[in-house]
């Protein structure tokens, strides 16, 4: 009987640690709310999401781990990420650790993007026969957002939202340069290095999201089941 009650204090404990861990992923927050609630509980009121938390985990959550929760239940249960430009600045800010202000225009850049696209196609993967899931504004935004920051080719995940864009700036670049061929390996090389940047810290980010998940202690599901279908949303 002890013993019984010694895991269930540990259980408890380590889902405390999520709760209070600002390093927590959304993904791994939303998994461990419905675990305890079901997907009926999105539906809820803000307010009374940070209540009911609070009160069975018995931890106070910080404004991040409240706000990273609430986009990841925006992400699942609506469309706003992939159709709303607004939306999906704002909810690739707080994905990957801004808190929400409404009153400040902080645009996304293309680390973000990058990462807060990984755990949208993670959490609520388009239809395989839907092949613009990002409304075109959205895919404007990304195509300013690499240009501005000089990059030609774009990290592995952007290439999703972009498609032809890509291939367009990277055309475009080689023709203003055509006839200084150093000066465009010179930028190439330099871009490069900001594209795998990228993707090492999406990959990195991936792993730590992972870790996460296979150790959250889950009343009515298995964390490892959980891991595999997530990453197998992702895009190839």
């Amino acid at each position: 009987m002890a013993e019984v009650r010694r895991n269930i204090s540990e259980r408890a404990a380590a889902r405390q640690r999520v709760w209070r861990d600002d390093n927590s992923f959304a993904t791994t927050l939303l998994i461990l709310f419905i675990d305890k609630y079901g997907t009926e509980a999105m539906t809820w009121d803000p307010m009374t999401i940070q209540s009911e938390v609070e009160q069975d985990f018995a931890v106070k959550l910080s404004r991040p781990i409240f706000d990273r929760l609430m986009a990841g239940i925006s992400v699942l249960s609506t469309d706003a990420f992939f159709k709303s430009l607004p939306d999906f600045i704002n909810l690739s800010n707080v994905l990957c650790g801004d808190t929400f202000d409404p009153t400040v225009f902080d645009p996304a850049d293309a680390g973000e993007c990058a990462w807060a696209m990984t755990e949208a196609l993670m959490l609520s993967p388009p239809d395989d026969d839907d092949e613009e899931p990002f409304a075109p504004e959205i895919v404007d935004y990304l195509a300013e957002v690499i240009k501005s920051e000089g990059i030609l080719t774009p990290p592995d995940i952007l290439r999703l939202g972009l498609k032809d864009d890509a291939a367009k700036l990277m055309e475009s670049v080689r023709y203003d340069y055509s006839d200084d061929p150093e000066m465009f390996n010179a930028i190439f090389d330099m871009e490069k290095s900001k594209t795998d940047d990228i993707n090492l810290m999406v990959k990195e980010r991936l792993s730590a999201l992972v870790k996460q998940i296979e150790s959250l202690p889950l009343d009515n599901g298995d964390s490892s089941e959980a891991v595999r279908k997530l990453l197998a949303s992702l895009p190839k």
